[in-house]
């Protein structure tokens, strides 16, 4: 298996879907776009979360041809605001090719649950967008994270039926936040760590043992993963299925689960769980489909002109699971003095590996 994955992705890649997706406006009746590919339709996706940390960040870009799957373009050059319901402002800066974003020390209002919060964007070229106000609501704190072992068959790469391991991560967590009087709409952000020791070298060479690095990487990326607290029998949302992994090297010494649970507006969750059932009708968060979700994004220029995106709020709270090795059925170790891929420069520099650190995280157990 090959450690460094092949599209690297941060929570923020769950966010920019819409760069790679033409939207549904609703599952049971998708829109098909017969008069072309589409291409140039602008696309502004926004997020500002706060609770261990508060930042805002918005990417905007164009779509670009789906018949031929090209990436979007990203737009430059923008001035994008962030305002609250009294008016104050801030600006956001652009830290790389259409990307804006402010972090909680360069935040100039207050964000805190209560208030609400808009974005407007202003192209280059003198277009300007507005979302709507979106209202910052408080998340309940999840109790737990429980997991379970499953076996199932699949087929291997010689297209042999196999046995494989599976952690199933089930969540335990009240519905209604602090303040709150109305269960939350739910949504939740995935992030993994797992260690990597490097092959030790020889006895006779001098100097330091093997380094031990901690590697973050997005957690099922491919799905968007929504609930609606009305829906639930009672105040508690208990044993729910969140994620399923497979337990591959990742888990051979350790592996944490981080998982962000955010507060979502209604407008914010009609979007997300239309995104949601769009995704599991394509078959992966990746795959471009041939219609349109409305978002809450407007344009002050033309109003006539669609724009796809959504610019949403909430605060967040983290809730953690360590996976001991023994819990994951004992996977093979990948690197390390008996590690199959041993001699690879991965196992010789485990630093190479990007989003690879040698600082023990928060909630790693020994």
């Amino acid at each position: 298996m090959n450690l460094i994955p092949s599209i690297l992705k941060s929570q923020w890649g769950l966010l920019i879907i819409g760069f790679s997706l033409l939207w549904v406006s609703c599952i049971d009746e998708i829109q098909l776009d017969n008069t072309g590919s589409g291409a140039g339709q602008l696309v502004i996706q926004g997020q500002l979360l706060t609770g261990d940390t508060t930042f805002i960040k918005v990417n905007i870009s164009r779509t670009a041809d789906f018949a031929n799957r090209s990436f979007p373009d990203p737009v430059t050059g923008a001035t994008v605001d962030l305002e609250n319901q009294i008016g104050e402002s801030v600006p956001l800066f652009e830290v790389a090719s259409g990307e804006y974003q402010l972090n909680s020390d360069q935040l100039s209002l207050p964000v805190m649950t209560g208030n609400s919060y808009k974005i407007t964007v202003r192209l280059s070229e003198g277009s300007t967008y507005e979302s709507s106000f979106e209202p910052m609501l408080a998340v309940p704190q999840a109790d737990s994270i429980s997991i379970n072992l499953i076996q199932r068959e699949e087929l291997d790469n010689l297209n042999q039926r196999v046995l494989k391991n599976f952690v199933q991560f089930f969540l335990h967590t009240p519905l209604i936040g602090a303040g709150e009087t109305d269960p939350a709409f739910l949504k939740w952000d995935f992030e993994g760590i797992y260690r990597l020791d490097e092959t030790p070298p020889p006895s006779n060479v001098p100097g330091p043992g093997p380094a031990t690095c901690f590697i973050t990487r997005g957690v099922n990326l491919e799905q968007v993963l929504v609930y609606n607290g009305n829906e639930a029998n009672g105040p508690r949302l208990a044993g729910f299925l969140m994620v399923e992994e497979e337990a591959d090297v990742r888990f051979s010494q350790g592996f944490l689960l981080n998982v962000q649970q955010q507060s979502l507006s209604s407008g914010s969750f009609d979007y997300w769980d239309k995104v949601s059932q769009t995704v599991g009708l394509n078959g992966g968060l990746f795959e471009a489909t041939p219609g349109k979700i409305k978002g809450n994004l407007v344009s002050q220029t033309n109003p006539d002109e669609e724009v796809l995106g959504y610019f949403y709020v909430s605060e967040q709270r983290l809730v953690q699971r360590f996976v001991h090795q023994d819990d994951a059925g004992k996977p093979p170790i990948f690197c390390g003095a008996t590690g199959f891929n041993a001699g690879t420069a991965t196992c010789l520099n485990c630093l190479s590996i990007p989003f690879s650190t040698r600082v023990i995280p928060e909630g790693w157990e020994l």
